[in-house]
């Protein structure tokens, strides 16, 4: 595999990335939490009976938003927990695939000193 071919770990790019979702889940649990202050009162749907299942339809279509927006926050936080467990995952793996070659690398007398003229491998 030629070295165009090889698969090499850019932290950054990733590192931006975990930033950008985990300040999208911070947002959509802050716009949960102004959704829930704000629709919390259903006072304006009276008491009669009419007001009754205006507001039973109030409180489930906000039950429904509010389930929504923590889904979406907890996939975001996943998301971005996740991404940041992947990257060290495989920085990891790539330092212990380079520390085995040097190690390969190490173990053979390259141009040597040695009587057989070095191990070439």
């Amino acid at each position: 595999m030629s070295g165009e071919e090889s698969f090499r770990v850019d932290p950054e790019p990733l590192h931006m990335g975990e930033a950008e979702l985990a300040e999208l889940g911070s947002y959509a649990w802050g716009i949960l939490a102004e959704f829930v202050a704000i629709m919390s009162d259903t006072s304006w749907t009276g008491g009669d009976e009419n007001g009754e299942k205006i507001k039973a339809w109030v409180v489930s279509t906000c039950d429904a938003i509010s389930g929504s927006l923590k889904a979406l926050g907890e996939v975001l936080e996943r998301t971005s927990e996740a991404t940041l467990l992947n990257l060290n995952a495989t920085s990891s793996t790539q330092s212990d695939i380079l520390d085995g070659i040097d190690q390969e690398i190490n173990a053979y007398d390259i141009g040597g000193g040695g009587s057989d003229g070095g191990r070439r491998g």
